[in-house]
C-alpha cells in the first residue's frame, strides 16, 4: 500500500510491479470500484508486450518443489537453448519479490533468461520454508540453487 494521508477517504493508493511491469502507482475508489493509474516508472524504448514472465516449479534432489520466477524476451526464447542467469537468496527469511528491473532489460534483449530462485531459507513460502534452509538444514539452500540451475 502507498501513502494514504486521510484515514477517512474512500480512496486507496497502492503500488504494483512485476517482472514485466515497471513500478506503477494506482488509486482505487473503494466506493465506485474505479481504478486510476497515477504514475508509472518511465523506461525508454521498453515495450512490455515483448517480454514474458512465468512461475515454474523445479524439483530439488530431495523431492521438494522450489518456485522459480522467470522473465525473458518472447521473440528470442527457445526453451533450454538460451543463456540463463540465476539469482537467489535463501537466508534470514527474506523474500525475493519478482519485481521489475530496468537494468535487467539489456540482458533480456540479448536473449538471456533471468531466473529468480525462491530457495529454502527465504520467506516466500512461510516459516517452514525458512526453517528448512537454516542451521542444520542450510545445505538445502545450496542444493536448491544448484538443482534449479541444472
Amino acid at each position: 500500500l502507498a501513502y494514504n494521508p486521510d484515514p477517512e477517504t474512500a480512496l486507496l493508493r497502492y503500488g504494483y510491479s512485476s517482472m514485466t511491469t515497471p513500478t506503477t502507482l494506482y488509486e482505487l475508489n473503494m466506493d465506485s470500484g474505479e481504478r486510476t493509474m497515477l504514475k508509472q516508472q518511465e523506461v525508454k524504448n521498453f515495450t512490455p508486450e515483448n517480454y514474458r514472465s512465468e512461475r515454474v516449479w523445479v524439483k530439488a534432489r530431495d523431492g521438494v518443489e522450489v518456485p522459480v520466477s522467470l522473465v525473458y524476451r518472447q521473440d528470442s526464447f527457445q526453451r533450454g537453448a538460451n543463456p540463463l542467469m540465476v539469482y537467489g537468496y535463501g537466508s534470514y527469511g527474506s523474500s525475493m519479490d519478482p519485481a521489475f528491473s530496468a537494468s535487467r532489460l539489456s540482458l533480456l534483449d540479448r536473449g538471456v533468461v533471468f531466473a529468480l530462485a525462491h530457495i529454502r531459507g527465504g520467506g516466500e513460502l512461510g516459516q517452514l520454508w525458512y526453517e528448512d534452509g537454516k542451521l542444520f538444514n542450510k545445505q538445502n539452500t545450496f542444493n536448491d540453487f544448484i538443482d534449479v540451475t541444472e
